[in-house]
């Protein structure tokens, strides 16, 4: 999937007394995460799963043992 294209504007350009670009032109959007492929989501989506279910055992456990 490409990335969207936002309107941008070099800082040499800007006229900051007029709040106006002199040259805007379009760019694509950067992003903070990089961009991650169907497989290595479902890694980490497993191992978030995997974590949940390990807390859950663990609160089980601890349940048990302070009923006996």
């Amino acid at each position: 999937m490409a990335a969207p294209l936002v309107l941008a504007c070099d800082v040499a350009d800007y006229n900051a007394t007029t709040y106006e670009c002199a040259a805007p032109y379009f760019t694509e959007q950067t992003t903070v995460l990089p961009a991650l492929s169907i497989e290595d989501a479902q890694l980490i989506g497993a191992a978030v799963a995997y974590l949940l279910a390990i807390a859950f055992v663990f609160r089980l456990l601890r349940k048990f043992l302070q009923q006996s």
